[in-house]
């Protein structure tokens, strides 16, 4: 993750197209114009290491100014271990995380209150 990062800010685009697993067989990309985006800073926000065998997904934000602008990219990416190298497969998700609300109180559940009746039979 971190190297492809890298690779970003100082546009070597042979580089991503070497670790990105559609594109790693293919003869390598033509160099291409610096773009505006000037990549600033990279946080890993978390990384799931092993899901499955071999494959692991990290959660990252991206800080970058693009014609003075300044802003975020957030993503979710999963990478593959193929013969000691890791591979960038695909995008799991753009943007950030979903929040997570608390998990509702059961009918069956213990009533929140204390009380230790069930919830359906007191503040429910």
């Amino acid at each position: 993750m971190r190297s492809r990062y890298t690779a970003h800010v100082v546009h070597d685009t042979r580089y991503l197209d070497r670790t990105y697993l559609p594109t790693a067989k293919l003869a390598p990309s033509g160099d291409v114009a610096p773009p505006a985006t000037k990549w600033v800073k990279l946080v890993i926000n978390r990384h799931d290491a092993q899901v499955r065998p071999g494959v692991s997904h990290v959660d990252f934000s991206a800080h970058f100014t693009e014609n003075g602008t300044a802003g975020v990219m957030h993503e979710k990416s999963e990478f593959e271990l193929i013969d000691g190298r890791w591979f960038f497969t695909r995008t799991l998700r753009q943007g950030p995380a979903p929040v997570v609300a608390a998990a509702k109180v059961g009918r069956n559940d213990p009533c929140p209150c204390g009380s230790g009746k069930k919830y359906k039979k007191c503040c429910g």
